[in-house]
This record gives C-alpha cells, sequence and structure tokens, in this order.
C-alpha cells in the first residue's frame, strides 16, 4: 500500500494544543480506523510529519490557529509493525532476579520505561511488577519504587514489596551503599584503562521533547563515574561503568564528554542506529532487614552480545593478512 499524504489545517480551537494530541484527534477519521497515541508519536518521531512544510519531530509542539500539518503515513507499517510502546510487557518468572518477603529485584528489557509516562496507555516495569505480583497472590499490592533505568537501558531494578523497608532502602541509596554496575559499549576512543569523571550535572536543554543534560558551571548536581576499560576495538569499546552518584543520564553524559559516547545514543553524539548499549549487569546493597550485603547480576541480553560480536568480529577482519 502507497503511503498517504493527509494533511489538516488547524482551527482555532487548536490554538496551544500539542502537535500529538491534535493528531490524535484527527487521525482516526482521516484513516477510517482508531490511532493510538503511541503510534502518533510513533509517527513523529520519524519524522513524517510536517508543520507549515517543515519537518518536526517535536511531538509537544504547541499548535497555532491556521498552520498547516501534513501527516505521511504508511497504513501497512503504522498499524501491522507493531513497536514496544504497543506492546504490554508481561513479567515472566525467567525475569526474577532476586525475591523475598520485602524486596523483588527483576531484569528489564530495552525500550521499556521503568515508571509511568505522560502517555498514559504506555506500559511500563512498575506496571508489569504489580500485575505479575497481584496474579500471583490474589490481591493487589504494594510495590515502590526507589531506583530506575532510562527506557533503552536494560538491566538490574529493584522494588520492594513492604513498606516496612522503605526508609532503610531509601537510606541505603542516598548513602551510596548501594553499587551499580553498568556495561556499555561506545564509540572506539581513549586508550586509559581506568578513569574516573567527577563534575556538576545540569539540564542544558529544557525546550527539546527529550531533555538533554550536561556539564554546568552552576546549578548542577555532584555527578562521579568510574570506568574501565574491558576490551578496545577500532570499532568499539566495551567499559564498565561504576556511577557514585545517580543522576539524569550520568553515565550517557560523562562517556559523551570523554569522546565516548554509547552506540545508539543519539541524543549524545552517536550515529550509530538501534537502541542504547547499556545495560545495568548488577547491583549490590545490604538488606534492609539483615544487613547482608546482596548482590544480583542480569547476563549481558542478546541484542549487546550480537553488537560486541560484530565489533570483535571487525576487529579480526582488521588484523588478517
Amino acid at each position: 500500500m502507497s503511503i498517504k499524504k493527509l494533511r489538516f489545517v488547524a482551527a482555532a480551537a487548536h490554538t496551544q494544543t500539542r502537535l500529538d494530541a491534535a493528531l490524535a484527534e484527527w487521525l482516526p477519521a482521516a484513516l477510517g480506523r482508531p490511532v493510538s497515541k503511541a503510534k502518533v508519536r510513533k509517527l513523529i518521531m520519524a519524522g513524517a510529519v510536517l508543520v507549515n512544510e517543515r519537518r518536526t519531530r517535536l511531538a509537544s509542539m504547541a499548535l497555532k490557529a491556521g498552520v498547516t500539518v501534513e501527516a505521511h503515513v504508511d497504513p501497512v507499517k503504522l498499524f501491522e509493525d507493531l513497536t514496544s510502546r504497543d506492546k504490554t510487557f508481561e513479567l515472566t518468572p525467567d525475569r526474577i532476579l532476586f525475591e523475598d518477603d520485602d524486596l523483588i529485584v527483576v531484569d528489564k528489557p530495552p525500550g521499556l520505561p521503568s515508571q509511568p509516562t505522560l502517555d498514559e496507555t504506555r506500559d511500563h516495569l512498575l506496571a508489569a511488577v504489580t500485575r505479575f505480583v497481584e496474579k500471583r497472590g490474589g490481591h493487589k499490592p504494594y510495590i515502590g519504587v526507589h531506583h530506575r533505568l532510562d527506557r533503552d537501558t536494560s538491566g538490574v531494578v529493584l522494588f520492594t514489596k513492604s513498606r516496612r523497608v522503605n526508609e532503610a532502602v531509601a537510606d541505603a541509596f542516598s548513602q551510596r551503599k548501594v553499587v551499580k554496575i553498568y556495561q556499555a559499549l561506545t564509540v572506539e576512543g581513549s586508550s586509559k584503562r581506568e578513569w574516573s569523571v567527577r563534575n556538576y550535572i545540569g539540564k542544558v536543554s529544557s525546550k527539546a521533547k527529550r531533555a538533554k543534560y550536561g556539564a554546568v558551571q552552576s546549578d548542577g548536581e555532584l555527578a562521579e563515574t568510574s570506568f574501565r576499560l574491558i576490551e578496545k576495538h577500532p570499532h568499539g569499546n566495551w567499559i564498565e561503568a561504576v556511577p557514585k552518584t545517580g543522576r539524569t543520564h550520568q553515565i550517557r553524559v560523562h562517556l559523551a564528554e570523554c569522546g565516548l559516547p554509547i552506540l545508539g545514543d543519539d541524543l549524545y553524539g552517536t550515529e550509530e542506529t538501534g537502541r542504547l548499549m547499556l545495560h545495568a549487569g548488577e547491583l549490590r546493597f545490604p538488606h534492609p532487614v539483615s544487613g547482608l550485603e546482596i548482590s544480583v547480576k542480569s547476563p549481558l541480553p542478546g541484542d549487546f552480545k550480537q553488537r560486541l560480536h560484530r565489533i570483535r568480529m571487525n576487529d579480526l577482519d582488521k588484523r588478517e593478512p
């Protein structure tokens, strides 16, 4: 089926309406079938929407009366090519890394938000854990959130199952008693084996749909990360990162500012396609009741291992006589 070019002119009633909201209201009638907000955002982020003949990827753009909005839609791809935004994620027992009466630690897949987003229809890890525990126990459970991973980051996430341990778990994070060890694949660069970055991070782009962070001279928060080079290849590095603090995008920012943006991180300077190659591989923390150290590990996910394999094979190709 060919691409349809659909056009409408914003009326006075659309003044200050978000672009994605206006499209979600108009597209179902234009296409003759329901269109979710997730699919609308997919169109916008794919560059398939123009406002006054200028392409935009800003779903939150506020419209003005009289502007022309044009959407280039391939109905087959829009309705049949389901993405992670359209799917409900069902947690399975094999993704439970640790559990007792007070805690549940799960292995988060990439592409799934940790918590609710502005799109209320989009599934997230907190909801999936809640559904899993509720289905198993037969009653609505309490699930507490104490840290999160970026949407495209995979790996270990800890939740509490009882309110009695919330304070102890929160204190462990705030007092830096929790050790978080990440694995990242980056562009090729530094020859250092070990190094640390310590600076202040703040928001450096507040108008974009995706907020961007970076080193700032004032009004930032202290951020510190230690890095270790595991493997160096002509087409990429495998790096271990241990953040001492928990700032938004901290590892991504620190690596990018070292000239080593993570593969798949289009926000911080790499043109590499695919998902963000960042994985929360291990979490160590004192148990809130016993005080014993708990170490929970998540194996490298399949896409991470495949990308690493391609990096290594490119290295071998270069070495052949």
